[in-house]
């Protein structure tokens, strides 16, 4: 468990949260510049895992009258938790939580506050503080000392809005060692509240992708990873974004194309998404099974997510079952809607979708849910 808590997957956010960083004093023999950081900032571990699935949290706020730890939406760490404050004007609770990454705030004296000394994520479109609880069954997304993919940033400019725009790029490990080769393409999407940096992150795509290719159970591929939102300025703002599939069509594919030995036949392209990016993923997808023949949905509904889905092809699931090599979709066990989305997926198998599967795992709305999704999917692509 120690080599686990100090794997750089778990520790790879901003340097000041890194257990490294918090044990180095800046200037250890004083100096103009020694502000006493070590004693101001670093007096407490904000997070400290105590085995076993228990973790203490701790608020410096020697003047607050009361602090509270509230959980999300998360079975093991929801609802609130009053905290105990001690001589010093540190406040502690200890929670019982499951594996995988726990989004909370703090309630000071009936104000809801971020903690300073806590990693920043975005949760439901808002900014929250996060920690992570690891058991012994996390490797599958850790670092592990195999041949690793590159990350790459890309630019194109958008048709739609006339902007320049960033995309991110997994390459597989050998990439440029092996030019004679070409590779695959899934196009991965994140969910409303976040951006194109999410699944790499906090969903640690690219481990759990290096992991398993070199294991065998997955296909080398390409992965691009885009920001969901294209807006221009005499639009109204919403969700369901009108110019991200000719942004992604148009501009990104052929930029993608042209760039990297990528092949550009239906059946080596794959696009798949959470949240809101599963409701794009399903709109491009299907409505151009001419250029795609592998969609995932992830923590999303099937034809009526939050952004809604319009598509003619969920009309006719035998003639789409020709056309699609894989439809896989998941949720979390306490989504509102994960059993509307696998009795969705079961109407369209019994009626001709041969290649739907819809998967269920513990967990909420979730990065972790998102996680394991991606880790059942990935090996389905490409075959």
């Amino acid at each position: 468990m120690k080599d686990i808590l100090k794997n750089q997957a778990i520790n790879s956010t901003l340097t000041f949260f890194a257990p490294s960083f918090q044990m180095v004093d800046p200037e250890p023999d004083g100096g103009p510049f020694n502000f006493k950081l070590k004693e101001t900032f670093r007096m407490m571990e904000p997070c400290k895992n105590l085995g076993g699935g228990r973790v203490r949290l701790t608020y410096y706020n020697p003047d607050a009258k009361s602090v509270s730890v509230v959980g999300g939406e998360d079975r093991a760490f929801s609802g609130v938790h009053p905290m105990t404050k001690d001589e010093t004007g540190y406040w502690t609770v200890e929670v019982q939580v499951t594996p995988g990454i726990h989004v909370h705030r703090y309630l000071v004296d009936g104000a809801l506050v971020l903690h300073d000394q806590m990693p920043l994520v975005y949760s439901a479109g808002e900014p929250a503080n996060a920690f992570e609880c690891v058991d012994e069954d996390c490797g599958w997304y850790l670092l592990q000392d195999v041949p690793h993919g590159d990350l790459r940033m890309e630019y194109y400019r958008s048709s739609h809005t006339g902007r320049w725009k960033v995309c991110w790029v997994y390459c597989p490990a050998g990439y440029d060692d092996h030019p004679e080769k070409d590779y695959p393409v899934l196009y991965l999407q994140h969910g409303a509240g976040e951006d194109e940096t999410g699944w790499i992150d906090m969903g640690k795509m690219n481990y759990i992708l290096d992991n398993q290719i070199a294991a065998g159970e997955t296909k080398e591929m390409l992965v691009v990873m885009n920001y969901g939102f294209s807006l221009r300025e005499d639009e109204t703002p919403a969700l369901r974004s009108p110019g991200f599939t000719k942004e992604l069509l148009e501009d990104c594919i052929p930029m993608i194309e042209s760039k990297y030995r990528v092949r550009t036949d239906r059946e080596s392209r794959a696009m798949a998404g959470l949240s809101m990016g599963s409701a794009q993923s399903q709109n491009v997808v299907l409505n151009n099974l001419d250029k795609f023949a592998y969609l995932g949905v992830i923590i999303g509904g099937i034809g009526n997510a939050p952004i809604g889905v319009q598509a003619e092809a969920l009309n006719d699931p035998a003639e789409l079952g020709k056309k699609l090599k894989v439809f896989y979709s998941s949720n979390g066990d306490h989504e509102a809607g994960c059993m509307k989305s696998h009795e969705a997926m079961e109407k369209l198998v019994s009626e001709g979708l041969v290649c739907g599967r819809h998967d269920i795992f513990p967990g909420y709305h979730d990065l972790d849910v998102c996680r394991r999704s991606l880790r059942a999917f990935l090996p389905l692509l490409f075959r």
